[in-house]
C-alpha cells in the first residue's frame, strides 16, 4: 500500500512552490544532454556506441525504475521517496562532470533513475495534496517541465562553452536540483507515516490483487506511443537540425522552442481534459500538431525550422493530457499512484524502443528520413488510441460528459 503524509493544510502556497521546483528538473538532465550531445561527441566525451545510449536511456531507466517505485513510496511515505529520488538525481548529474564516455553513460543512469522516481509519484502528490485541483496544479506543473527543459536545451551550449567543458557545462544541472530538494525537504511533509497494521486475512480466504481500473492498459498505450515521440524528439532533434545543416547553438535554440512552447500550449491544451468530447479535439490537435512538425522536418528543415519546432512542442502536450488522466482515473490517491506506475513502467519500456532505435536506424540508413517517416506513422496511432481511450474512460465515469 502508498502511504501518504498528512496534507499541510497551512501552507499549499509553499508546497506549491515546492512542486514547481521540483517540476523545473525533470527535464532538465534529458535536454541539456540532447543539446550538447555533438560537442560531446567531438570532444572525446561520448563515442559512436555511447552516443546513441544516452537519448535511449531515459526511457529504459524509467521503465525499471517504475517497477519498484511503488514499493518504495510504500516504505518510506511519497513525499520521503522523492526527497530520495531528488538526491539520486542530483548525484547523477554530478557524475556526468567526468569527461569519460561510460563514466557519463553511468551518470546519465543515475541520474535519470532518481528523475524517474520523482516522476512517477508527481501524479500521486497532486491528488493526495491539492485533490480540490487536479487540473490546475497539473497544469502548473506541467507548465513548469516544459520550462525547464526549454531553459536547458536552449542554454546547454552556452553554459558549456562558458566553463570550457561540455562535461562541466552537463554537471552544472545539478545545481537547480540540490536547490529544489532543499525546498522540497523543509517545505513538504516527508516524516515517514505510522503504517497501520495489516488485519489478518480470514481462514481458508485468498488475498488477491486488485484490479486495475479501466482503460488502464489502453492508457499505458498512450503513454507509450507519446512518450517514444517525445523522447525520439527531446533525444535527436538537435543532431537531425545539425545534420542539416544547421550549427549547434541554433539546433540547442530549436529544441529550447520545442520545450518552450508548450508552456503556454500546456495552459491552453489542459482545458481540453475536461469531458471527453473535448478531450477527442485535444488528441487531435496534438497528434496532428506533431505530424506537421515532422513532416516539415522531412521535406524542408532549413525552411522554417523554428516553425517545426513549435509545432512539435505543441505536439508535446500529449504528455500533460495523459497526467491528467492519470490523476483522476482511480478512486483515491494510493489508487492513483498504482495507475501511474503501472502506466508509466509499461509506456516506458516500448517508448525504450524509440530513441534507441531511432539512432541504429539513422547509422544503418545514413539519414534521418526512415526515422521521420516512423514518426509520422506513430502520431497517427497516438490519435487513434487517445480517440478510443476517451471513450473508455468517460463511460465509466456516471454522469460523465460524453
Amino acid at each position: 500500500m502508498t502511504h501518504f503524509s498528512a496534507p499541510a493544510r497551512r501552507r499549499p502556497a509553499l508546497m506549491l512552490i515546492a512542486l514547481v521546483l521540483v517540476a523545473l528538473n525533470l527535464r532538465l538532465a534529458i535536454t541539456s544532454a540532447a543539446a550538447l550531445l555533438t560537442l560531446l561527441t567531438e570532444s572525446g566525451a561520448l563515442n559512436s556506441a555511447t552516443v546513441v545510449l544516452i537519448p535511449a536511456i531515459p526511457t529504459a531507466v524509467f521503465a525499471v525504475a517504475g517497477v519498484s517505485t511503488a514499493r518504495l513510496a510504500g516504505r518510506w511515505g511519497v513525499e520521503r521517496t522523492v526527497a530520495v529520488g531528488l538526491a539520486v538525481l542530483s548525484v547523477g548529474l554530478l557524475i556526468r562532470a567526468i569527461p569519460s564516455p561510460w563514466i557519463v553513460v553511468l551518470g546519465t543512469v543515475v541520474a535519470t533513475g532518481g528523475l524517474a522516481v520523482v516522476n512517477i509519484l508527481l501524479p500521486a502528490v497532486v491528488r493526495a495534496h491539492f485533490g480540490r485541483s487536479i487540473g490546475t496544479v497539473t497544469t502548473v506543473y506541467s507548465t513548469a517541465m516544459s520550462l525547464g527543459a526549454a531553459t536547458a536545451a536552449a542554454t546547454a551550449v552556452p553554459v558549456a562553452v562558458a566553463v570550457g567543458s561540455p562535461t562541466v557545462g552537463l554537471a552544472a544541472w545539478a545545481v537547480p536540483a540540490l536547490i529544489a530538494l532543499a525546498v522540497w525537504a523543509v517545505v513538504m511533509p516527508i516524516a515517514r507515516p505510522a503504517r497501520p497494521a495489516a488485519p489478518a486475512p480470514e481462514a481458508g480466504v485468498r488475498r488477491e490483487r486488485a484490479a486495475y481500473p479501466a482503460g488502464t492498459w489502453l492508457l499505458a498505450s498512450f503513454f507509450a506511443i507519446q512518450s517514444l515521440l517525445s523522447y525520439v524528439v527531446m533525444g535527436w532533434l538537435p543532431t537531425i537540425a545539425t545534420d542539416a545543416g544547421l550549427s549547434p547553438e541554433r539546433a540547442g535554440l530549436l529544441l529550447g522552442i520545442t520545450m518552450a512552447v508548450g508552456v503556454p500550449a500546456t495552459v491552453l491544451v489542459m482545458p481540453l481534459a475536461r469531458g471527453a468530447g473535448r478531450m477527442r479535439v485535444g488528441f487531435a490537435v496534438v497528434g496532428s500538431a506533431t505530424t506537421a512538425g515532422v513532416l516539415g522536418l522531412l521535406f524542408a528543415p532549413l525552411a522554417l525550422p523554428e516553425v517545426w519546432a513549435g509545432l512539435l512542442g505543441l505536439g508535446m502536450c500529449a504528455f500533460p493530457l495523459a497526467l491528467a488522466l492519470i490523476a483522476t482515473i482511480g478512486t483515491d490517491a494510493a489508487e492513483s499512484a498504482r495507475v501511474s506506475t503501472a502506466v508509466q513502467s509499461i509506456g516506458y519500456t516500448v517508448a525504450t524502443l524509440g530513441p534507441l532505435g531511432a539512432g541504429a536506424l539513422h547509422q544503418a540508413a545514413q539519414s534521418w528520413t526512415p526515422v521521420l517517416v516512423l514518426l509520422v506513422v506513430g502520431a497517427a496511432a497516438q490519435i487513434t488510441v487517445g480517440v478510443v481511450l476517451t471513450g473508455v474512460v468517460w463511460r465509466r465515469r456516471p454522469g460523465g460528459d460524453r
